[in-house]
């Protein structure tokens, strides 16, 4: 097996678009469907308050705090819409793995919803929470060294730089469990030992290829709305057919980017996974 190359690695997630976008925009459109029904229980949940925000067809700053403000105070309606998210991500993750690692096994647009996706929704929920902890504990620090500006600042860089190496290592948890069937997180930490920067760099250029991505369709959308007469058009709810369009392909456009964040975020860790597992391989 050939050594292992970040650069090469970062560049999967590009390889699939490339050669399944058939694939991608069934995922996008399922990813759609799943977000409908996450924001329609999301309304019976949190009741005619979400529903009077949901109406104004965007989310501005404010709306935000305020969905976030009814989460937080109903536990139930926050577990149940992070656990749906998570399910839902994990099933696209499931299917990046999929044509990755098991390219033979067949499901619809290659995606299911078995075990192998309850055991990666049960690890991110696990990473998830990892993180949380994570910045609460960041804020701890940074507020408990407030009176001393540079040991605050030393604090919060040495605390960033631990949960950086410790997110590294525990990258490739998800395509190990995948790949294993069984939730192993000794497994995954092994797996990366001595091979941080390698990892890290890749995730690095994955992300500013991601980045680039999301700046040129972004520019499409822009382009787009400008075509149908602005945003102020496209809000209007117009029945001007170009309006029209162009709000639907500006949906259209927001959902595969999500999809592809995905994409061009885990397809890199299942590659390196692949390449990491073989006894043959040296780094």
């Amino acid at each position: 097996m050939s050594r292992f190359s970040p650069s090469e690695a970062a560049l999967e997630g590009f390889r699939l678009t490339r050669e399944r976008p058939g694939t991608i925009l069934g995922w996008a459109g399922i990813y759609f469907a799943g977000m409908m029904l996450i924001a329609g229980l999301m309304m019976v949940s949190l009741g005619p308050a979400f529903i009077e925000i949901a109406r104004k067809g965007r989310f501005e700053s404010d709306d935000i705090e305020s969905v976030a403000g009814m989460l937080a105070q109903s536990w139930p309606a926050f577990l149940l819409v992070l656990i749906l998210v998570v399910t839902l991500m994990s099933v696209i993750t499931g299917g990046i793995y999929r044509l990755i690692l098991r390219p033979e096994e067949r499901g619809f647009l290659h995606l299911r919803l078995g075990r192998d996706e309850l055991r990666l929704t049960i690890v991110n929920l696990l990473l998830f929470g990892f993180g949380l902890i994570c910045f609460t504990a960041g804020l701890v620090i940074t507020a408990a060294a407030q009176g001393v500006p540079l040991l605050g600042a030393l604090l919060a860089t040495a605390f960033f730089a631990l949960t950086l190496w410790v997110g590294v290592r525990l990258s490739l948890v998800t395509p190990l469990t995948f790949e294993q069937g069984r939730i192993n997180i000794r497994d995954g930490w092994e797996i990366t030992r001595g091979r941080f920067w390698p990892l890290f760099g890749m995730i690095v250029m994955a992300v500013i290829f991601y980045v680039i991505v999301w700046l040129l369709m972004s520019i499409i959308s822009f382009a787009i709305v400008a075509v149908a007469g602005g945003g102020q058009a496209v809000e209007s709810g117009s029945l001007n057919p170009v309006a029209l369009i162009a709000g639907l392909a500006t949906l259209i456009l927001q959902f595969v980017l999500s999809v592809l964040q995905l994409v061009m975020i885990y397809a890199p860790l299942g590659l390196a996974y692949r390449q990491f597992r073989s006894p043959a391989e040296e780094f």
